[in-house]
């Protein structure tokens, strides 16, 4: 039985395979990434690839800079040829839920930017809908946070918790909260992210929906490609 980082690992090869040399890389945030950019920067010393990588969160940038990875600002590139992220839940329609990391506002706008966009994951990410087994992350002004959680709280059946991290309110990058919301089955993600995004206070959801090329998925089978 494999267990959820060696799941992880198997999928490095095949994402890195679709890394060419010249490109510009959108490079996500969250535990598989870090086990991703290692082997980006082997690319670039060992095979004297010319990378560019724009990066989702301050964590994986720091990491990459670290490599001697070298790293812009989204503001400096015209495009971005490849977005590579992980995934909180993937539905059979490769739609995602993202955020677990906090970082799903910056995700989006890269992940939107690129003109292609693969996910990698474990089995375990692969769900039936999206609610099933992972929060919604809602990334929210400070200001009005409260009243925001309780407008998501009106849908019935939806629970909604500030993040924290270790008794502190979690902060993004961004400086804003993260609202986690609890969502029964049925919803329908198209309609609520519609519902949120229109809600004064909120930046972002974590409902990446028609975004996502191809999800490489690491099982104790094997890999498994989903394509769109």
């Amino acid at each position: 039985m494999k267990d959820v980082k060696e799941l992880k690992l198997m999928t490095l090869d095949d994402v890195t395979s679709q890394i060419k040399d010249g490109m510009t890389l959108g490079i996500g945030t969250g535990s598989t990434i870090e086990l991703l950019v290692p082997k980006i920067a082997e690319l670039i010393h060992q095979h004297h690839y010319e990378i560019t990588g724009v990066c989702t969160s301050n964590k994986t940038a720091f990491l990459a800079k670290e490599l001697d990875i070298n790293i812009v600002e989204v503001n400096d590139v015209k495009k971005i040829d490849l977005a590579i992220d992980g995934a909180d839940e993937v539905d059979p329609n490769l739609n995602l839920i993202k955020g677990g990391g906090g970082a799903l506002f910056r995700e989006k706008v890269i992940d939107e930017m690129a003109e292609r966009f693969v996910v990698i994951a474990d089995e375990n990410k692969i769900v039936d809908y999206l609610g099933q087994t992972f929060v919604l992350p809602v990334e929210v002004d400070k200001f009005n946070w409260y009243q925001v959680s309780k407008k998501i709280e009106s849908i019935k059946g939806v629970k909604v918790n500030r993040r924290v991290n270790e008794d502190v309110p979690f902060t993004t990058d961004n400086g804003n909260y993260i609202l986690d919301c609890n969502l029964p089955e049925g919803i329908d993600p198209y309609e609520m992210h519609e519902f949120l995004i229109h809600l004064t206070g909120v930046l972002e959801t974590g409902y990446f929906l028609d975004m996502t090329d191809q999800v490489i998925v690491g099982t104790q089978n094997g890999v498994k490609i989903m394509d769109k």
